[in-house]
């Protein structure tokens, strides 16, 4: 870009900024409909804060500084409103009445929509709690404000490149007009762009394209935010949106570890338990669990108390915003997580792209190579994918070309689950397909331990593996590698843990000369 056109653009921001802030905006953001406190319908919030933050927060005075979004957002009103009593009532009128005497005017960072649409929610589903037995100018002056907010975030919403904060603006809109008292007619171009928006990040399947479960569930719960709003505005016709939760629900579900958690893929395992589990159970009806989302590309077998997820797709790019996991998987025993990947929770780039990695997760790397280094294209690696019965249990095969590129080589993966679930065993093959690409020195595959698990070295290459929780002892063995176990790391919510993992190492500098090379392995319950 040139000079003059760098000036042209921000002369024309400048004046942008300043007719935005003029009265004459002001008046263009004049809602179309008429502002009345009887006919405002806030619907009833379902979701829960807690009364710790809140207590801490009324201790505190202040959530954060007034300039954050962590405050103009209103997220904490739901936790002062938990923590409860007329202090916090008195608390939660008197900094919202301090907003709107400064905020009159639109502003380019609390007025940006990504935190608008947020805005419009919290103070509409919390509004019964700290607004209706408040002043009749109270609650005029805040409706007012509510009603050319959302006016500013009709124009602005599709500013906003991603499609994620798109869809979080849009439920800003749908949730403001429905307590407006908006009907289902003059709703309706509204309520087609959001389920055309969300057509746009929804897999068939359910699940969000990202692949990455904490992204999921933002999205299922604001899509349920929605439904509330209207089904309490008495607007109940809009069973697409019924069919889009029960599918996001069960895809929820699917990525739940024992312990009530996401499992550790893409970024899982940030949400509490009992949040997902508030969530969940209004998502869809109950027991209906995902076992195979075929776009989504995540498989799901259980049996007895022992459930195993596995990622089955090619990552989405670019990497390392998603983690090279293709062919990993978790194993979860009852309420306790006993194989996992690592988890990348850190707010830190570099950590968090290490633990991106394919060694961060279980699964086999070649040459400490990602198993999708090579997916700046954005290709189906996934060549193979079975899953069926077998003998006395459920069995996956995967094969994939992540190491097709790089060293002419096909990986695949079997995964067999008894029935009962008391043994876990696989093999992971090399196949070398006559491709050009370098020659291979060293496959290592990597069973990351939880924390919670103890394991020890026998004779004979094995592993005696106890989980802190629960009686029954596990063996490992395998053939084709000498195991051994190294220190690993597992980050449980934002705290980083040390633990175990067993290490396959095998030598494939001869496997140009013998087609093929396997390791078997397995984990019995004693």
């Amino acid at each position: 870009m040139n000079l003059q056109s760098e000036k042209t653009k921000t002369s024309a921001s400048y004046l942008k900024r300043l007719y935005r802030r003029s009265g004459l905006f002001r008046w263009q953001l004049k809602p179309p409909f008429r502002v009345d406190v009887n006919r405002f319908m806030p619907p009833s919030d379902p979701w829960r804060g807690s009364a710790q933050l809140g207590g801490e927060i009324l201790h505190s005075a202040l959530p954060t500084h007034r300039g954050q979004p962590e405050y103009f957002s209103f997220e904490w009103l739901r936790d002062i409103r938990d923590f409860g009593g007329d202090t916090a009532r008195i608390f939660a009128r008197d900094e919202i009445s301090f907003w709107l005497s400064e905020n009159t005017n639109w502003d380019a960072d609390s007025w940006h929509p990504k935190y608008l649409g947020n805005r419009l929610c919290n103070l509409i589903f919390a509004y019964k709690w700290y607004a209706n037995s408040a002043s009749q100018s109270f609650q005029n002056k805040l409706l007012s404000q509510l009603a050319v907010e959302s006016q500013c975030l009709a124009l602005d919403w599709q500013n906003q490149s991603n499609i994620d904060d798109q869809v979080a603006s849009l439920r800003g809109l749908l949730v403001t007009q429905s307590a407006f008292n908006a009907n289902l007619s003059d709703m309706r171009p509204l309520l087609e762009i959001f389920e055309r928006k969300l057509g746009e990040i929804l897999n068939e399947d359910g699940g969000h394209i990202s692949r990455r479960p904490e992204t999921h569930f933002k999205v299922m719960t604001q899509l349920f935010e929605c439904r509330v709003a209207m089904a309490q505005a008495g607007i109940s016709d809009v069973q697409s949106l019924d069919q889009m939760l029960t599918k996001m629900g069960a895809i929820a579900k699917m990525w739940r570890s024992g312990s009530g958690n996401f499992a550790h893929f893409h970024g899982g395992g940030i949400t509490p338990a009992g949040r997902i589990d508030d969530v969940v159970k209004r998502c869809g009806p109950t027991g209906k669990v995902t076992r195979h989302a075929k776009q989504t590309g995540f498989v799901r077998l259980s049996s007895g108390r022992t459930t195993l997820i596995m990622d089955c797709a090619t990552p989405v790019t670019p990497i390392p915003e998603n983690s090279a996991s293709l062919a990993s998987f978790e194993v979860h025993l009852a309420g306790t997580p006993f194989i996992v990947n690592a988890g990348q929770l850190s707010e830190e780039k570099f950590v968090n792209s290490a633990f991106c990695k394919t060694a961060a997760h279980s699964a086999l790397s070649l040459d400490n190579l990602n198993n999708c280094f090579s997916s700046g294209k954005n290709f189906d690696l996934v060549r193979a994918l079975e899953i069926g019965p077998a003998t006395g249990g459920m069995l996956v095969h995967l094969a994939h070309d992540g190491y097709m590129s790089s060293h002419g080589i096909v990986h695949e993966r079997h995964v067999y689950l008894s029935t009962g679930g008391g043994n876990i065993r696989g093999s992971d093959t090399l196949r070398y397909t006559g491709g050009p690409g370098e020659i291979p020195k060293t496959c290592i595959i990597r069973f990351h331990l939880h924390p919670r698990v103890s394991a020890a070295m026998v004779s004979n290459g094995t592993i005696v593996l106890k989980i802190s929780t629960q009686k029954a002892g596990w063996l490992f063995k395998c053939k084709g590698a000498n195991p051994v176990l190294e220190p690993s790391v597992y980050f449980e919510g934002k705290q980083r843990l040390s633990c175990q993992q067993i290490i396959l190492r095998m030598h494939v500098q001869d496997i140009r000369h013998h087609s093929d090379k396997s390791i078997k392995w397995s984990f019995t319950r004693q």
